[in-house]
């Protein structure tokens, strides 16, 4: 590779001397080996200078379509490339249509940097208008939410040989405060699932194997008799429906999920399966349980009966909780519930203070006693 000298023939039978220059470099946006070639060149200090360009070329040009500058350019292209790849029958392993939707809701926050370039989108940058949104109350939730999509939109920048590099890789998330997991108690949960049955509450039989199996919402809809093993005392789960979208022949984590049955639970299943009219464990004609609403239905019957108001996805947590404090080991409860890392089910265990309980009785310390009081005789007292 370089300047190849070469003698060509003129008409007239003159020799005269031209250079062929072949430069070649690992482009820096794709990764890939670039060569680049330019023919019949007259002189060498031309050849060397023609050699020098072709050389950058190769190193720093960006691929055809790839060449943009903005952040509203960059955006788009992302989004874009998400809504192409949404999950459908034909294209089963796809992006959930839910998260596309999310996806494109926290990134119109950042609609007022469309004009910005990619060069002076910097981590100070971003910090800077995250810190002005949340002045203006926008939660630290959300804002780490929008954050979170920034360095997505960037990662994928790279992958694509848009940009060099993503400046947001070693960019923690915003420190959220830390707050205990909100849980019922044994007896908030009696509470509950008693007046639930009392009133003959719709949700009574969901909020009943949701404490009791620790499923998430999607599993238990999709949930069907076949996936009960009644002799064996387990659930087999293997397939999730989820609002909007139908029934996915997947979990969350990808990968199918055993289920200990708790023996209380067997007679309970047992006389549900002799009412069922559907191979579905759950079937409720609710418009609140099809889009999703159900959190809300729970928090208001919790405050009609006077006890803690929690989410749909608090009672899984309520699970979790109890069965933590009933003595079951982590690594169990990890393995009943789905979460991907011990870490996850640790901040359960945490956060109830299971593991602080009892560990300071062993200070020596002694309260002092109010002395007993002398009884004196009246004679004695005179």
């Amino acid at each position: 590779m370089g300047i190849i000298s070469q003698k060509i023939e003129s008409e007239s039978g003159a020799v005269k001397t031209v250079y062929l220059v072949v430069a070649e470099a690992i482009n820096e946006y794709t990764g890939k080996r670039i060569q680049k070639k330019r023919r019949g060149i007259t002189s060498l200090p031309k050849a060397e200078r023609i050699y020098r360009e072709l050389w950058s070329a190769c190193k720093y040009e960006k691929p055809n379509g790839l060449s943009i500058s903005l952040w509203s350019e960059l955006k788009d292209r992302y989004l874009d490339s998400i809504a192409s790849k949404v999950r459908s029958p034909e294209n089963p392993n796809g992006y959930s249509p839910v998260l596309v939707k999310v996806k494109h809701c926290l990134l119109r926050h950042t609609e007022k940097w469309a004009v910005t370039h990619l060069d002076l989108l910097t981590p100070q940058f971003v910090t800077d208008r995250l810190d002005e949104m949340e002045k203006r109350g926008t939660s630290r939730l959300m804002t780490n939410n929008i954050l979170q999509q920034i360095k997505c939109t960037f990662a994928f920048g790279v992958a694509e040989g848009i940009v060099k590099a993503n400046p947001f890789v070693g960019m923690k998330m915003r420190k959220v405060p830390k707050r205990k997991k909100q849980a019922l108690t044994h007896e908030e949960v009696d509470i509950l699932l008693g007046e639930a049955k009392r009133r003959k509450h719709p949700y009574y039989e969901i909020w009943m194997l949701t404490i009791a199996l620790g499923l998430r919402r999607s599993e238990l809809a999709g949930l069907k008799w076949s996936d009960i093993d009644f002799e064996r005392g387990l659930i087999y789960l293997q397939r999730q429906k989820l609002p909007g979208e139908g029934i996915v022949g997947f979990l969350k984590n990808r990968e199918d999920r055993v289920v200990s049955i708790p023996e209380f639970l067997l007679t309970f299943l047992k006389q549900m399966k002799l009412k069922a009219s559907s191979d579905f464990v759950i079937e409720v004609q609710c418009k609140c349980w099809e889009i999703g609403h159900q959190a809300t239905v729970l928090r208001e019957f919790c405050q009609k009966i006077g006890i803690k108001e929690v989410t749909h996805h608090q009672l899984r947590a309520t699970h979790i909780t109890l069965a933590l404090v009933s003595g079951v080991p982590l690594g169990v409860v990890k393995e009943n519930v789905g979460h991907s890392k011990l870490s996850t089910t640790d901040v359960y265990f945490r956060s109830a203070g299971i593991n602080m309980r009892g560990q300071m009785d062993g200070l020596r310390i002694r309260v002092p006693q109010e002395e007993e009081g002398v009884i004196l005789p009246l004679k004695a007292a005179r």
